[in-house]
């Protein structure tokens, strides 16, 4: 074979290695790229089935539960009380009676807490003279049973609308008053909108929207983008919990409320909720509102920063608002906007 013709036969061969090249070059991005792209997926499936799982997760009593203070160590007296939820289902709590008297408050703790977590504000309520029922929802504290699970607040809202409905059979005539705190205080605010005859909601470090606020929450501890993990979360959690995050609105619901009084208070440096939730709350409240902000404390910190301060706005607030005389006024006023909000 001549020179040209070998020259010729090597430009072909080299043609066909390097389109060869090309070709396993391209398959081998590709399969990359799909293999990268299909890891990427199964990270944010885990990362969302991780989040829904921590958020879903029943918190039940332990040994060292069994050495918990109660009512009694505040020199309060007190029942323990069972009552009926969705499906029969049995919920626990303390009653602290004040015979006699129709003022009954409602108060309910955050994401993850119990009824002793409101033992200080419930006891001084007491002491003030109002009745008090402080409550464990499903999933929480001493009952929790099979198919239990915590849902940030769609299913713990029934569970306190249950509470009120108890507090009712109990109290004859009961003037009734919400507390909540964290996610409490957004399932107060959500049963007060719904439930015309609670006549007053005192909402210490709510959220306004439990997207939002699990958004917030996921990218202020991971350092990383909310989408789409939260939206992948989401289904998740739907269908876990047969709810999704945007059916738990307090900010839609807020307005409602009127002309029944709310009053909004949360910490300037929470990183759990932050500020922005309370603003949002306090603007789209259009009743008589109030809102008070302590800009150096933390989540729910307002209450350990000024405890003498705090006992005596609360006390003052449901003084001037649950009286037979605010109950009339805001029973003509309220009843048909609240039930077109159900």
């Amino acid at each position: 074979m001549g020179s040209k013709e070998k020259n010729s036969s090597l430009k072909v061969q080299t043609r066909k290695q390097g389109a060869s090249g090309v070709r396993k070059l391209a398959l081998t991005t590709g399969t990359m790229a799909l293999a990268g792209g299909m890891g990427a997926s199964l990270a944010t499936v885990g990362l969302a089935h991780r989040l829904v799982s921590q958020l879903t997760r029943p918190v039940a009593y332990n040994i060292f539960d069994n050495y918990k203070f109660t009512p009694y160590e505040f020199q309060a007296d007190f029942e323990e009380v069972q009552f009926p939820t969705v499906g029969g289902r049995l919920l626990s709590g303390w009653f602290l009676p004040r015979p006699g008297e129709r003022r009954v408050i409602v108060a309910s703790s955050g994401h993850g807490g119990r009824k002793e977590d409101m033992l200080g504000i419930g006891v001084d309520l007491w002491r003030n003279h109002f009745n008090v029922l402080l409550f464990d929802y499903r999933g929480y504290g001493g009952l929790v049973s099979k198919g239990d699970l915590q849902t940030l607040g769609h299913r713990e809202l029934q569970d306190y609308l249950a509470a009120v409905s108890y507090v009712r059979g109990r109290v004859d005539g009961a003037i009734v008053g919400a507390v909540g705190a964290s996610m409490g205080a957004a399932v107060a605010i959500v049963a007060t909108a719904r439930d015309p005859e609670i006549r007053a909601v005192w909402a210490d470090s709510s959220f306004a929207t439990q997207h939002e606020v699990i958004s917030d929450n996921f990218s202020s501890l991971t350092h990383l983008p909310a989408w789409p993990i939260i939206d992948v979360s989401e289904r998740l959690f739907e269908w876990r919990t047969g709810h999704r995050y945007r059916h738990f609105e307090p900010v839609a619901e807020i307005g409602h409320i009127a002309p029944r009084p709310v009053y909004l208070l949360h910490g300037g440096k929470d990183s759990v909720v932050p500020v922005k939730h309370a603003h949002k709350l306090y603007e789209a409240a259009s009743g008589p509102k109030e809102l008070w902000i302590d800009p150096d404390v933390e989540h729910c910190g307002i209450y350990f920063a000024n405890r003498q301060e705090y006992w005596q706005r609360i006390v003052e607030f449901f003084n001037a608002h649950l009286t037979p005389d605010a109950v009339l006024a805001s029973s003509e006023q309220s009843q048909p906007e609240a039930l077109a909000a159900k």
